[in-house]
């Protein structure tokens, strides 16, 4: 393949690695890229930042966005990246353009592929759906003029699929969908375990990781966790990793009030140290709202748990195999007792696809894919 250079448009490099682990494995293929990040603030410049070996490969950090107007202002967000990208890129030598979402990154591929006839593809994620698409009622037209534009377009998890159908798109639309799962760290794909389901378990050990925030449900999740014990009598312990978000105190208080339910390990950025959590625990539980894919369910079940998650979000339909229990996007306290009392009675009848998920979930086969899109 000749080395064509790809121009990456993400706003949210600096906030995620799924990006860096992408951008890395492409560089190893020795595929050429610049990616293009714009920020909202100075601390973001650096992050996830990485060497690239491909000779004129680059990261461009441009501090150009702000936390009040370009909330509001979406093509005049979308034009000034544009332009900012003229003053930055050389397009001449651009032969392919991806965007990592469909509305702030798909925007503006979508006005330099017009002005340069550039071909691009767009991923689709939970910010597009949830927000952009759902509340900016007057941009519905240009988002599909993204999407009837691009060369293909990325769907990140199998439910999605079920949103394109719910709105009716087109055949221009339909047929360019195309699913690729996130991967994973190489760390979970190195040391992934098979499910092995513990004879005559005391107590169950339930692991949450995450953010302390609304739509991660945590808090309704620990009052299952309560319930069960007062009113159903279980032996049950929830281990909670991480920290961070609007419910933060709320949570922390009955971490205190209920120190014999809930076991807090604070924030651990040592892999090393989580897997040994992970290693302790039967299951995994995030009933999680609006999430693009989840990439904590995938660690989970490549450390043999079975997991409770949320119907067509994330994770969902993308494996057929019995890999745990699902609750609504609207579930409470109560439905998510019921998973969990069904994680248990059926405890030694679950299926994780450890195989399938290692090639699924591992960077360089999901690099390959991308590269033969761009070819």
């Amino acid at each position: 393949m000749n080395r064509i250079k790809i121009l990456h448009i993400t706003n949210d490099y600096s906030g995620s690695t799924v990006y860096k682990n992408l951008v890395g494995e492409l560089d190893n293929l020795g595929i050429e890229q610049v990616v293009y990040t714009p920020v909202k603030s100075e601390s973001s410049i650096t992050k996830n930042n990485i060497d690239l070996k491909v000779k004129d490969s680059k990261i461009i950090y441009s501090h150009i966005l702000n936390k009040t107007t370009d909330r509001i202002f979406y093509k005049q967000k979308i034009k000034k990246i544009l332009k900012d990208i003229e003053s930055k890129v050389d397009l001449t030598k651009v032969r392919f353009i991806h965007a990592h979402t469909w509305y702030s990154d798909g925007g503006v591929a979508y006005l330099l592929s017009k002005k340069y006839n550039i071909p691009y593809i767009t991923a689709v994620r939970n910010t597009d759906l949830n927000v952009h698409y759902k509340y900016l009622l007057h941009h519905r037209k240009f988002g599909k003029e993204i999407l009837k534009n691009a060369n293909k377009v990325i769907l990140i998890g199998e439910y999605q699929k079920t949103f394109f159908n719910k709105i009716k798109v087109d055949n221009s639309i339909s047929t360019k969908l195309t699913v690729i799962p996130n991967g994973v760290d190489s760390f979970w794909i190195a040391n992934s375990k098979s499910f092995n389901p513990t004879n005559c378990v005391d107590k169950f050990k339930i692991l949450y990781v995450g953010t302390f925030i609304k739509r991660k449900k945590l808090l309704e999740l620990q009052q299952a966790i309560i319930e069960l014990s007062l009113q159903n009598n279980m032996q049950c312990e929830l281990h909670i990793v991480g920290g961070g978000g609007d419910q933060t105190e709320p949570i922390m208080k009955n971490i205190k009030d209920y120190s014999n339910l809930f076991q807090y390990h604070g924030k651990i950025e040592q892999k090393e140290d989580l897997i040994k959590i992970y290693r302790n625990c039967h299951f995994f539980a995030m009933p999680s709202r609006n999430e693009t894919f989840g990439l904590v369910y995938v660690e989970a079940m490549l450390n043999g748990l079975p997991i409770l998650y949320t119907k067509d979000e994330g994770i969902d339909g993308f494996y057929n195999e019995k890999i745990g229990e699902k609750v609504s996007k609207q579930a409470g306290a109560s439905e998510i007792k019921q998973a969990i009392l069904r994680l248990i009675d059926d405890y030694d009848n679950y299926e994780i696809p450890t195989q399938k998920l290692l090639e699924n979930h591992n960077w360089k086969n999901i690099a390959l894919i991308y590269q033969n899109i761009y070819k």
